[in-house]
């Protein structure tokens, strides 16, 4: 073997070592074991826009399956519109409604762009809009859809099958409204 192709041997090793090792960062820092407070079911996406206060975007992690599609979809790196399952916010198209910039930053307040929340389906996958539905966690275990229900940003929204919280959605909207929190003391 020359000098020569000794270095591009080196460098070739040398390259493939770092990518394999970056790989395995990646895949180390996205591992799809919920924390303590998600439920095991739930697997980790990543929020690429936040819609308004009841619908982002979000598209899986590397090494996290996608809870919206079935094995037999080609679609492992899609992006997707998710609508939180349970909740129900004042809109902000076609026409804003009373609440509904203040339910956007509310949203805005628990995930960003760029964020790893946790995601867990219920029976129906989707909405007649093809919105996939969903149930989602911050990492610290922050059930994001009942915080917006009890911060007053929206109201609990009961649509079975997808009812496996509606419980305490349904208790964390009377106390909101209680307490006139959010939309419950902004709108007649």
């Amino acid at each position: 073997m020359t000098r020569r192709s000794r270095r591009l041997a080196t460098g070739a090793f040398v390259f493939l070592s770092a990518a394999v090792a970056v790989v395995g960062c990646t895949v180390v820092s996205t591992s799809s074991t919920a924390p303590d407070g998600i439920p095991n079911d739930a697997s980790a996406v990543e929020i690429t826009d936040v819609v308004d206060g009841d619908t982002v975007r979000v598209r899986p992690v590397t090494g996290s399956s996608a809870p919206w599609r079935s094995a037999d979809d080609d679609a492992s790196d899609a992006e997707v519109a998710v609508r939180l399952i349970g909740v129900d916010t004042p809109e902000v198209y076609p026409e804003l409604e009373c609440g509904g910039a203040e339910a956007t930053s509310a949203m805005r307040t628990l995930v960003a762009e760029g964020d790893i929340v946790w995601a867990a389906r219920d029976d129906e996958e989707r909405d007649r809009y093809d919105r996939v539905l969903l149930y989602l966690w911050a990492d610290d275990g922050t059930f994001i859809n009942l915080a917006l229900v009890a911060s007053g940003a929206g109201e609990a929204l009961r649509i079975p099958p997808n009812d496996r919280y509606w419980p305490d959605l349904q208790a964390a909207e009377a106390a909101a409204r209680d307490a006139d929190a959010g939309m419950w003391s902004l709108c007649p």
